[in-house]
This record gives C-alpha cells, structure tokens and sequence, in this order.
C-alpha cells in the first residue's frame, strides 16, 4: 500500500478514536468505513461517488446490494459491509425495547421504527404492543400494501392484541411517497382502530407516521 494513502487512513481512524464523527463530512464517514472493506487503495474516490450516485449516507445504506455493486470501485465484501450498517442499528435499537416502558424512551422507538421502515418502497401497517404498564411486548409489521395504499382490517389488529394479552398499542404507518402529513383517511382509521380497542380494554396510546426520515406523532400534531 502507498504509504501516503495507508498514513491517511490511520489519521482517519486517529479522529475518530479522539472525537467520534465530530467534524467529518459525509464522505469520510464513509470513507473510514470503506477502508475496513477495502484494502490498500484510496477510497475517498469511492466514498465520494456512492454519495453522488445515492445522495446521502441514509441512501447509501438503504441501496440494494446489486445497485452497491454496480458502483466503481465498491465490491460485493464492501457492498454487504455496508448493508450491515442499518441492519445493525436495527437490531441495536431493537435489543433495548424489549420490556422498557416506551414512554421513557420515545426517540428510541421513533428511531427504531425509521430505520426498521426506512427504504420500503411499499406502505406499511404496524403495531407497537405493550403490557399494562407500556412495557414494550412486540412490534410486528401487519399489513403491507401497494406504493400509496394497504388494505387494514381492524379485527386482524386486535386478534394480535388479544393473542399477545396487549394493553396498549402505538400505531405506525409509512408514506413511501414522504407526504409528512396524515390524510383524512389515516385519521379516520385511527379512530376505528380506537373504537374496536375500546370495548376490549385496549388503549391506543399514538399512532406515528413515518415520511422519508421524519417520524410524526398524531397526538402531537393534532391529529387523533
């Protein structure tokens, strides 16, 4: 390796070490990632591209492998390290919900339901279930439709409620579209959701819709 290029890397990893991501650009982040998955060449010409061809580091990461694949100078080892990356802050962000009240921890499970929908081309219906006391129970996925519309059958909702003994529930859906406001529609099925819970002792506590990396609260904008 040229010794210019193997010093960059280490006063890279240096920065790091001393001050976390503080101060780097997008496509040294990058560029500190590519050198564990790309040996003794310069990857700031590939760091710099990917950013060009997917536009952010969130586009980056979300690309299909194939498309990773397809950039100059990224392999199939670098493209899979890549991949990881979101798929490791999923898992990450998922280890520390399991029995936690989501109340005490609501960025986390907006940042956890972002990077769980992130990249979905199609619209999404889920369910955050917790217990009595809004400790987290499960999140599951249940309904998936077309580019701007899902089919939601309530009864299909609280099945799964009722089969986890769920108390509380946190709605969530996605615009793949990013439209970061809810519809007419989306109010309304929120309300029929609630009003099947109801009678059961199920209490809807939010209903989160997800639009490009904007995760919005209902209760916080009115909207329910």
């Amino acid at each position: 390796m040229d010794e210019s290029i193997k010093g960059h890397r280490k006063r890279l990893r240096q920065r790091f070490a001393a001050h976390g991501f503080d101060g780097f650009h997008d496509y040294e982040v990058l560029e500190l990632l590519l050198t564990y998955a790309i040996p003794r060449v310069d990857v700031k010409p590939i760091a710099k591209r990917l950013l060009k061809v997917f536009g952010t580091l969130a586009g980056v990461f979300d690309a299909p492998l194939i498309e990773l694949t397809q950039t100059e100078g990224v392999g199939e080892k670098a493209a899979v390290f890549l991949s990881l990356i979101r798929h490791v802050e999923v898992r990450y962000l998922a280890s520390d919900l399991p029995g936690k009240n989501v109340y005490d921890r609501p960025e986390k499970v907006k940042a956890y339901l972002r990077m769980q929908m992130q990249g979905r081309g199609m619209e999404c219906f889920g369910a955050v279930f917790t217990d009595q006391q809004h400790r987290h129970m499960a999140t599951q996925i249940l309904f998936e439709g077309t580019v701007d519309r899902t089919a939601i059958y309530p009864r299909n909702l609280v099945k799964r409620a009722l089969e986890l003994d769920a108390k509380g529930l946190i709605l969530f859906h996605n615009h793949p579209g990013g439209t970061p406001r809810a519809s007419a529609e989306d109010i309304a099925l929120t309300r029929r959701m609630a009003e099947a819970c109801a009678p059961l002792d199920i209490k809807i506590l939010d209903h989160f819709l997800l639009a490009g990396t904007e995760v919005l609260s209902f209760k916080e904008n009115g909207w329910y």
